[in-house]
């Protein structure tokens, strides 16, 4: 008897594959054509709605991947699982660009994953950035004045990293990365390295895109970094602080910045401020930590503060929090309402709700001109990691 292992499922009839995967949801349908090179011919191209949101693992033996569509009236009733995929509970994700998502481990393991196709590509380990060393139950961190504190293991990776960044469409033998780690300086590597190496310079956010990473030094400056060739290339690209008109004095409360870019270059600069809310104002204890208010300014070399707010983003929307922040247009993305901004939980604002003992993050859409948000329910309590947003991959891992 012939063993069922030993055939070739890529020579089935086309036909019976077009009738198989016709009959396939969405998700299932991408993942279908990310099987082989005849299965994905099988299939017309697949066309992504939007962005989703991937949450954690709801429980502790659960290595499925969970996705979330848009917020929408029916949140409950829309989100959908798959598997398999690597083991993904106790992992952070830390960073996603396009259809790949950095993960963390608590021993300070990365590795990109690609959640549909399973693909994955081990990075170098982060502790090398740190002066530290393992000592059980955690880590002994160095200062440079000589002194040393401990971390615990189950929180010293949540505290230490920030967001990974990497280059689009990786591969084992062609990616690049750059990490935002909290006291520390930032840091890089790339395919063949390897370690991780220490810049000498601290960040609020990095964003890759053609080709360069951008980084946001302080509130405004702007350096391109090239990872390209055997020593990292820095450019500045505005030196100079923003000048804010009196409506924005009070831009200094502002905790996350972000940047983006469009698909036709345009960069933009987006704040993001979230504060702790009470019942009422005699009450001494937050009920909760979220979003309050957004803003964005896109980039004018020619203007006197080099930043021009931005009222409305016409056809276009931005999505943020610990992924390479998106800027897309609705007219590529059926689904996508214009003028808003879609956001998800940062590690920090997701501490500070965990602190107090709320497990709803901070997750929703704000419309930019009517200053209005929409808050989205996921499906189960999640306290950590937050979700990421991603854009699922049409591409075969070659």
């Amino acid at each position: 008897m012939e063993d069922d292992d030993a055939h070739d499922w890529s020579l089935l009839p086309l036909d019976l594959l077009r009738l198989l995967g016709e009959k396939l949801q969405l998700l299932h349908r991408i993942v279908f054509r990310t099987v082989c090179k005849s299965w994905c011919s099988a299939l017309p191209s697949v066309s992504v709605p939007y962005p989703w949101l991937l949450l954690p693992a709801q429980q502790i033996d659960d290595d499925s991947c969970t996705f979330l569509p848009l917020p929408s009236d029916n949140e409950h009733d829309s989100y959908f699982k798959f598997s398999p995929v690597p083991p993904l509970h106790g992992m952070c994700y830390a960073g996603s660009n396009g259809g790949w998502v950095a993960i963390v481990d608590l021993a300070f393991h990365v590795s990109l994953l690609n959640p549909l196709s399973g693909a994955q590509i081990d990075l170098p380990s982060l502790l090398n950035l740190f002066p530290c060393e393992p000592v059980p139950g955690g880590y002994t961190f160095y200062k440079e004045d000589g002194n040393s504190y401990f971390h615990e293991i189950e929180t010293c990776r949540d505290y230490r990293i920030e967001k990974v960044i990497f280059s689009s469409n990786p591969t084992p033998n062609n990616y690049m990365a750059m990490v935002i780690c909290n006291g520390f300086p930032i840091g890089y590597t790339k395919a063949g390295a390897s370690k991780w190496i220490n810049l000498d310079f601290y960040v609020c956010d990095i964003i890759y895109y053609d080709g360069l990473f951008y980084a946001l030094i302080g509130s405004s400056e702007i350096v391109a970094i090239d990872l390209s060739g055997d020593d990292p290339i820095k450019r500045v690209i505005n030196d100079g602080d923003i000048e804010f008109s009196d409506s924005l004095s009070l831009i200094h409360k502002y905790h996350y910045h972000y940047l983006a870019f469009s698909s036709t270059g345009e960069l933009f600069l987006i704040l993001r401020r979230a504060d702790y809310v009470y019942l009422d104002a005699s009450d001494d204890d937050p009920i909760k930590n979220e979003t309050v208010g957004f803003m964005v300014f896109k980039y004018n070399c020619e203007s006197g503060s080099y930043w021009d707010e931005v009222r409305c983003l016409g056809n276009k929307s931005i999505f943020i929090g610990m992924n390479n922040t998106y800027l897309l247009s609705i007219e590529d993305f059926a689904g996508l309402k214009a003028n808003c901004i879609y956001f998800t939980d940062t590690w920090e604002g997701s501490r500070c709700n965990a602190d107090i003992g709320r497990s709803n993050l901070d997750i929703g859409f704000f419309d930019l001109e009517q200053k209005k948000f929409k808050r989205c329910c996921l499906p189960y309590e999640i306290m950590l990691p937050p979700p990421i947003w991603f854009v699922p991959s049409m591409e075969l891992y070659e």
